[in-house]
């Protein structure tokens, strides 16, 4: 597969990755207590969020955790994009790989403006640094 095709199918959730907080148990910056973590936090400021592969959005959500958030399927995969300030679609949208879904924020439990990305296959939680890094080798070699 040449790396324009590979591109039109995957696509990395922000235009640049820097990782604040990683995925698995770690001390949680507002509580102090340690707490499983099921994804990544990713340094941001009011930055376009991207589709990572083609699907549909499962839902566009609010909680005091997540804050505004929003959930893609493709597949048997799925994904979050969490504490967001602004959402550009809709529950039932069909989006392409690398369609602007909204804008990243501070909403919910933070303790600054970050994009948190996780990931799950078949309903099981995926470190998204492995999914991540799956997507950039591939990209960079095929």
């Amino acid at each position: 597969m040449n790396r324009v095709i590979w591109l039109a199918v995957c696509c990395l959730p922000l235009h640049h990755l820097t990782l604040t907080s990683g995925y698995g148990y770690r001390l949680h910056p507002v509580t102090g207590k340690i707490r499983y973590h099921d994804g990544i936090d990713l340094r941001a400021h009011r930055d376009t969020i991207f589709a990572v592969m083609p699907g549909r959005i499962a839902a566009v959500e609010y909680d005091h955790l997540t804050g505004v958030h929003i959930r893609l399927r493709s597949g048997e995969f799925a994904f979050l994009y969490g504490h967001l300030s602004q959402v550009f679609v809709l529950p039932g949208d069909s989006v392409e790989a690398a369609t602007p879904l909204g804008l990243t924020g501070s909403s919910g439990r933070v303790t600054g403006e970050h994009l948190h990305f996780s990931v799950s296959f078949r309903q099981v939680p995926v470190n998204p640094l492995l999914f991540l890094r799956g997507l950039m080798n591939n990209q960079l070699t095929n």
